[in-house]
């Protein structure tokens, strides 16, 4: 039960969305949630256990080539609003709730970890690159696209980088702090179901104005794109990494630190656009779900059978 807690809150926060547009007043609240959930996992994060691995650095580079490329796929399709929403669902690094997935599922956490680590930074460098690209922003005039590059830049330090530092630098002074992560989870859990809440609003609020005249099917749609990255990712990460660390490695590209996006979409881009990182949110979880229910099952067999062997001696 409790690996559906993330896509039921998921649902929760859909529905409160769609028949709650007037929450996206709140919007300005979407950074400083992503902010503070980037602050509190670095803080539990241990950086001396990375050890960097081919796969690591295929990962990284399949982020950017799924999210470019099905971007540049579904624009030249003549669907320029899904190539947009499909650029920020598969630029998204490794989520920051990887490692803790892996360690249910009895896989090397470390390995995630350091997935975490070089997405983020990766990923962190390159979007001030792709984003005028991926929404059009280098083409408004000369010289847009390195104004453009200096704005998302900005963006990228203030809503990444700074928390991670300031988490590093608290770490330093108060050693203790790193057990904050454990202790403050629900407050992380919380903090994320109100920024896709306040997201959801802003999206319905956009999709029931008449005056933008968003197809009623665009939720289908963006669930469907959203769908098609989860199992590319999943699949793809599979058989990039090592041997032995295949599960790890399809877990490192497959659930995504979606937030960072979503901010970034409804930054740059429109609502339209962050529902695609927001309902891969869904996917994932989904897809966490079933595995961690597939482990249970395991488990249990193992102890039955170790029941059995011991009742025999």
């Amino acid at each position: 039960m409790g690996a559906m807690v993330r896509p039921m809150a998921l649902m929760c926060a859909f529905v409160v969305g769609w028949f709650c547009p007037q929450g996206a007043v709140l919007s300005w609240t979407i950074p400083w949630f992503v902010r503070f959930m980037l602050f509190m996992t670095f803080l539990g994060l241990n950086v001396h256990k990375m050890k960097l691995r081919r796969s690591h650095f295929a990962i990284l580079a399949l982020n950017i080539l799924i999210g470019v490329g099905a971007c540049a796929i579904l624009r030249r399709m003549g669907y320029p609003a899904l190539a947009t929403a499909a650029f920020f669902t598969g630029m998204a690094p490794t989520a920051t709730a990887a490692p803790a997935i892996a360690s249910f599922l009895r896989r090397e956490v470390e390995y995630v970890v350091t997935s975490v680590l070089l997405t983020t930074f990766g990923i962190a460098i390159a979007t001030p690159l792709l984003i005028p690209w991926a929404v059009g922003m280098e083409t408004a005039a000369p010289g847009a696209f390195f104004d453009a590059f200096l704005r998302v830049a900005w963006t990228v330090v203030t809503t990444i980088v700074a928390p991670i530092v300031a988490a590093r630098l608290l770490r330093l002074v108060y050693p203790s702090a790193q057990t904050w992560t454990k202790r403050f989870k629900i407050a992380t859990f919380y903090a994320w179901v109100l920024m896709v809440t306040v997201i959801s609003c802003r999206a319905a609020e956009f999709i029931q104005n008449p005056e933008n005249g968003v197809k009623a099917f665009v939720l289908i749609e963006a669930a469907l794109t959203a769908l098609a990255i989860c199992v590319i990712d999943f699949t793809l990460g599979f058989f990039v990494g090592e041997k032995g660390l295949r599960e790890e490695s399809s877990q490192s590209l497959g659930q995504k630190n979606t937030g960072v996006m979503i901010y970034f979409a409804v930054l740059y881009a429109s609502p339209i656009a962050a529902l695609g990182p927001t309902l891969y949110v869904l996917w994932h979880n989904s897809w966490n779900a079933i595995q961690l229910q597939y482990q249970a099952i395991k488990d249990v067999k193992a102890e039955h059978a170790a029941k059995r062997a011991e009742s025999t001696k």
